[in-house]
Order: C-alpha cells, then structure tokens, then sequence
C-alpha cells in the first residue's frame, strides 16, 4: 500500500543549494522535506572553490556559519592567487577570503546543519520519478518506494541536469551554454601554499586555464582541473581528458611544478551551465535554484556563492507566497526579478565581456601586460 507524507514546502536536492533554502526556512513554521538520490556523505565532481560570496549568503541564510566553518578541520582558507603565463606571473592579495573545502565534506556539514535544526524531513538515496505541479499543489512520486510526497510548493535544487527542470519547465541543457570539466587530486605539488591557489593560462587554450586549488589532505594537495566551453570541444574534436594532460606538455611552469607529483584518483568529467542566458526559473508553484537555474560564472567558472543567492531569494518568495496563499507563474516572477537584480545582471556582464575577450587576439599577452600595474591590481582585488 503507498503512503502519502503531505508538506508545504518540497525541496528536490540536498546539495549547498537546496540545504541552504531550507535552513532559510527552518523559522517559518512550514513543513518542509529535502530529498536527494545519494546517501550522504557523497562526492560532489567539482573544483571545490569557495568565493567569499559563498560564506557571505551562508551568514545570511546562518547566522554564525562562518565562524564554525573557517575552524571545519577540512576548510582551508585562500587569501592569494598565483596566474601564470609565459614564465610570468602575477600574485593577487584579495580583500575578502576565498575557500576551499571537499564537497565530500562540505554537503554532509550543511545537511547535518540542517538535521541538528530539526526543522526538515530529509529523504536520502530516493530517486523521483515524476514531478506534477497543478493548481491546488505539487506531487512528487518516489521510484521504487511505496511514498508519494504531496506540497504546496517545490523547490529544484537537483543540479545542472535538473529533473524538474525538465518536467516542468521544458528546460534542457544549451550547449551553447555548457562547459565540460575534468578534475582530479595530485599531491606532493611543488611549492604549494595552502592559502594560493594557482591558475595557468596557455595561447593554445586561450582563455581556457587550469586551476590549482589547494584541499586539506597529504603534503602540497590540490584540485586540479580544466574546462572548455563544450561548442569549441565538438568544433575542434578535442578530447578533454587528453587535453588536461597535454596542458602539462604545452606550459612548462606547470610541467615543472608537477614534476614529482602524484596524481591521487581518476580523472572524472562533470558538467557545468553557464548563467549566460536566462531561461525559464519559475512556474507555477514550483522555482529552480543553484545549478537548476544556471547560475555559473561564465569567466570565473564558479557558481556556488551564486547558488546560496538563489537559495536565499527562493526562501524568501516562498514566504510571501504562503503570506499571500498565492502560489501562481505570475506571482513566482518576483523570484526571478531579485534573481535578475542580485545575479543575472552581473552575469550578463562577464558573458558580454567573455565575448570580448575571446575576439582579441593575443589578448593573454596584453591582459598579462597590463596586470601587473598596481591600479589594474587593486581593480581587480577589490571586485573579488
């Protein structure tokens, strides 16, 4: 026999995203349930970096957060960057801490967050099926389990291969607006400061680099990956994972940096949509955050500091739609206006000036010109 649980609010994916948006939540007095097809702790296929805007909405959504999170024995705290080109290279001091902290770690830290709160029901290692939204709620029918989930309102939180997105949006990933990625662990990396992290940059990838993110773990441990936008992969037939080795070949500071070192793991692919175009975020009773929304930087390549926006915004939506008993298309735009105004803008910005960029030639030779005046710097510095 099914069982049905009925809550007001559904949140599908319990990732930075959808814990946040919950923990948003835990005052308001609704019922809430967060699901999620893994069993936590679970890996998370990314770089792993944390802007300080990250930090900045998760004190937001928790207050305290950021105290306890910079002692998390798994945290490292970045206040330098290292780029590299041509045997040159440019340190950049930046105003506000980055982080780096393993997704292993990082998700299983906030959903337990969550759980010591109280305030949610948190269904792990389910695997929805279908998502229906009407107009008197929103059913979410589990495979393989005799348990129907029945809201008032959902919330996509499942990533950049969104299921909701798809059922009830008609979203589907644009490759015009897709990178793939590769990452990977090495150890023992030359001259590797817990508190830099480090990009390279080469003329044969022009814009394209690869990072060297430190992670807390054996001596001089780093992320390190490599991207490209997928449109370029499939014009020039590259292959990701023979490029990110190539890289080594073709840019010598970094053949030499990674000389003794050791590669800890597979090389594993991931995905990544860029916030460079703006597509469906909500409907009727139901909005998509994080990676369900496209939120990535389309010249930083980050999206998680992004993602906990969103989560906040769609937090406070879901209080007025209960305020109002108003949970229509129309009234949901108001999410998407503030997610305009605190996120979008500002992507569209860097996908305009990513554009531009791309257009230059030799524009890795003039930028690196140019980074090293203090003016171009202290730009620069203070903007991350």
């Amino acid at each position: 026999m099914e069982a049905i649980k009925e809550y007001d609010v559904i949140i599908a994916g319990a990732g930075p995203a959808g814990t946040s948006c919950a923990l948003a939540l835990r005052d308001s007095g609704l019922r809430i349930a967060i699901l999620d097809k893994s069993a936590f702790p679970r890996d998370k296929v990314c770089g792993e970096l944390m802007h300080k805007k990250t930090v900045e909405n998760l004190e937001k959504v928790y207050p305290g957060f950021k105290k306890d999170f910079v002692k998390f024995p798994k945290t490292l705290v970045l206040k330098h960057t290292i780029m590299h080109y041509k045997g040159r290279d440019v340190m950049y001091d930046w105003e506000g801490e980055s982080y780096t902290c393993p997704r292993y770690e990082l998700d299983n830290y906030l959903l337990n967050l969550l759980k010591e709160t109280g305030k949610a029901d948190i269904y792990t290692k389910v695997i929805p099926e279908q998502y229906t939204a009407t107009d008197d709620g929103v059913t979410v029918t589990l495979k393989d389990k005799h348990l129907t989930l029945k809201g008032k309102l959902l919330i996509g939180a499942d990533g950049v291969n969104s299921v909701v997105k798809k059922q009830l949006a008609g979203g589907r990933v644009d490759k015009q607006h897709y990178i793939g990625a590769v990452r990977t662990y090495f150890s023992n990396i030359k001259d590797l400061k817990p508190d830099t992290s480090e990009i390279f940059f080469n003329s044969k990838y022009h814009l394209n680099c690869l990072w060297v993110f430190p992670v807390e773990g054996k001596p001089g441990m780093a992320n390190v990956g490599f991207g490209l936008l997928s449109t370029r992969m499939s014009k020039r037939k590259i292959n990701l994972k023979e490029a990110f080795y190539d890289y080594f070949k073709v840019s010598p500071e970094l053949g030499e940096k990674f000389k003794d070192a050791k590669q800890e793991g597979p090389l594993e692919g991931f995905g990544v949509s860029l916030g460079s175009t703006i597509g469906t975020v909500s409907g009727s009773r139901f909005m998509l955050i994080g990676d369900a929304a496209s939120l990535t930087n389309p010249i930083s390549g980050t999206g998680m500091g992004n993602a906990v926006v969103s989560a906040r915004l769609a937090a406070d939506q879901v209080k007025r739609c209960f305020d109002t008993n108003n949970f229509s298309a129309t009234n949901m735009l108001n999410y998407r206006e503030q997610l305009e105004k605190e996120v979008y803008n500002e992507l569209t910005r860097s996908f305009k000036a990513q554009r531009m960029l791309s257009s230059i030639p030799y524009v890795l030779d003039i930028g690196f010109g140019l980074a090293k005046h203090n003016w171009i710097k202290k730009k620069i510095q203070s903007m991350v």
